[in-house]
């Protein structure tokens, strides 16, 4: 009887990196940060680590969203393998979990991805604690979820934790910390709470002029968001004045 051919496997730098590129090929609002693990804070994996061939077709497929399909049992039996050999909770383990959460949420497999995403978060916080960053970017993705499914109460909260850790943890003007700002600024309009959306948008426009300089494609594009809300408002006086500052348009 022939031999069942093994799926092949990838090392968490090489997982992170594939799933980065998908994820980073969508708007700023709609990126899942992958957790934040690295070779020199992963332990080994004897014997697990991917050809560079290997690496490059889960990329390849990734990246054409035409091969998700492909890329789901690669994942699939990734978990597999880690759940049998490292554990349900271990940190390699959850990373797997997170990769194939994230592949799901990019085919718009919402409802499939959630659980994954929920199991992710009680792992790292059952691992290192509710403040560790690889916490703090499962509370992230968590949130990026439930906002695409329209559970916009729910995300909040998360939201909210996930930009007060960014702030302690890497500073207000840190570019994970902007993307918080963002990311909670878009949540509030959409609530409709546009009053406590606008400062936010402020607040990441004057951190992206800092960072960036006035510009650099980041600060262009938070200004727009700005100047488009106050169109949106019927503010046209401060929009006018993006306009010009920036050069928008």
């Amino acid at each position: 009887m022939p031999s069942t051919p093994q799926q092949p496997t990838l090392s968490e730098d090489e997982e992170v990196a594939a799933l980065r590129a998908l994820l980073n090929s969508g708007p700023r609002t709609n990126r899942a940060r992958p957790p934040a693990l690295s070779p020199n804070k992963s332990p080994a994996r004897p014997g697990a680590a991917a050809s560079g061939d290997q690496a490059a077709r889960l990329l390849e497929l990734l990246q054409d969203k035409s091969g998700l399909d492909q890329a789901r049992p690669m994942l699939e039996a990734e978990l597999r393998q880690r759940e049998a050999t490292k554990g349900p909770n271990s940190p390699e383990t959850l990373l797997s979990v997170t990769c194939l959460a994230m592949l799901l949420q990019a085919k718009g497999e919402l409802a499939e991805a959630r659980p994954l995403y929920e199991r992710a978060l009680m792992g790292f916080e059952k691992q290192y604690g509710p403040n560790h960053r690889d916490t703090l970017i499962a509370v992230n993705n968590l949130a990026v979820l439930l906002k695409s499914m329209g559970q916009l109460d729910a995300a909040r909260p998360l939201y909210e934790r996930v930009l007060a850790g960014d702030e302690q943890q890497l500073g207000p003007s840190h570019p994970h910390t902007l993307d918080s700002v963002y990311n909670l600024a878009r949540l509030l309009h959409a609530e409709g709470k546009t009053a406590e959306a606008i400062p936010l948008f402020q607040r990441e426009l004057a951190g992206c002029e800092q960072q960036y300089g006035i510009t650099h494609n980041e600060t262009k594009t938070s200004a727009a968001n700005l100047y488009n809300l106050h169109l949106e408002l019927g503010q046209t006086k401060p929009a006018e004045a993006l306009r010009v500052k920036y050069a928008l348009g």
